[in-house]
């Protein structure tokens, strides 16, 4: 568990990634050492992944974004996963319960490029028992974890 100071550290780090340490350590009433050293501690304990930019995929021409809902082969299904993760187009991929064993998050120039991919490859390469394809029409929220 952290403590009420570190989740004021990552409270400022999910607002802005860049927050300078300095600025962080005026906000928490520590130094910038004492900082840093929670951050090091935080990473190292795993409730830091990462620190990265989220680019808006719209802005580089994928315009549909779809879950495919995937039925694979049961004894196969090891094996498709390592295909499937292999997939540049899969941005996201959840192994689930239920009918479809598989989610996976794709994102595409248009709609004909995705039934190209998924004709010419996704059907192709992978040994699909059964699909669906839900195409998202309007983004109403897409957050991450917060605290």
């Amino acid at each position: 568990m952290v403590s009420k100071k570190d989740e004021i550290i990552l409270s400022i780090l999910q607002q802005g990634a860049r927050t300078p340490i300095s600025e962080i350590a005026k906000e928490v009433d520590l130094s910038e050492n004492g900082v840093r050293y929670r951050l090091e501690k935080l990473e190292d304990e795993g409730y830091i992944k990462n620190y990265t930019v989220l680019l808006n995929p719209r802005k580089f021409g994928k315009g549909t974004f779809a879950i495919f809902n995937l039925e694979m082969e049961p004894k196969k299904t090891k094996e498709s996963l390592n295909k499937l993760i292999e997939i540049d187009e899969f941005i996201k991929i959840y192994q689930t319960t239920g009918q479809y064993s598989i989610k996976a998050f794709g994102l595409f120039n248009n709609e004909e490029e995705m039934t190209n991919f998924i004709n010419n490859r996704l059907l192709y390469e992978i040994p699909v028992q059964n699909y669906s394809i839900e195409i998202i029409t309007k983004n109403i929220k897409d957050s991450i974890y917060h605290i």
